[in-house]
Formats: structure tokens, sequence, C-alpha cells
């Protein structure tokens, strides 16, 4: 059902193509000056000190995960699972949209472009 909903609202948001809709995004470059600002936004958000991405990159998918926080000296695993997010565009401006709390994160200083 999360996953009808979350393709509902891509689905919504990407049928609309006037100038103040939210359209899927990228960052514009993975330079070292855009990632850490798309960070400290993040860490924010997420209420954390240090963050790390997953496997996809932001610069290349509007879809990306942060993951949870390693392991503690005495842990052998853990149930905490990635936090995903995706990037929008409107009107020049750049926001992040957590999934699981659909959180629209405005991102200040952060270079983002519409995504193929």
């Amino acid at each position: 059902m999360r996953h009808l909903l979350g393709f509902s609202f891509i689905l919504a948001i990407t049928a609309c193509h006037h100038s103040g809709a939210l359209h899927p995004a990228v960052l514009s470059d993975g330079s070292d000056t855009n990632i850490s600002a798309l960070k400290a936004h993040l860490t924010d958000e997420m209420g954390s000190v240090n963050i790390n991405f997953g496997a996809s990159d932001p610069t290349e998918s509007f879809r990306f995960s942060v993951l949870p926080p390693p392991l503690g000296e005495h842990e052998t695993r853990s149930p905490a699972s990635p936090t995903l997010f995706e990037l929008f565009v409107q009107n020049g401006a750049c926001f992040a949209r957590r999934e699981d709390t659909e959180t629209l994160i405005p991102l200040d200083g952060v270079s983002c472009r519409e995504a193929n």
C-alpha cells in the first residue's frame, strides 16, 4: 500500500507540468559544495551529526537513500534500514521529500535540475 501511495504521488506530480508543480530532479553537479549543502539539510532532518548516502547517486537518480548509523562497538546487527528521499525542483528551487514521513525539505544552497 505504501508503494502504491508513493507511486500515486509521483504520478500526480509528473502529470502536472505547469510552472508551480514539483518536478523530479537530480543534483546539478556532484561538487563537494553541493553534496555538503545537501548533507547539511538532511542531517538536520535526520537528527544526525553525520550521514552517508546509499548506492544510488543523487546526481543521476531523483530517488536516493541515507544509510542508518554504523553499528556500535558491541552490536552485531541492527533493525535500522536506510531512509529514502526524493529530489524535486519547483520554480528553480530544490526540495527533498522524505519518503517515510512525506516531509518536504527546502534545500537552500543546493543546485538541482529536472531529471530526464
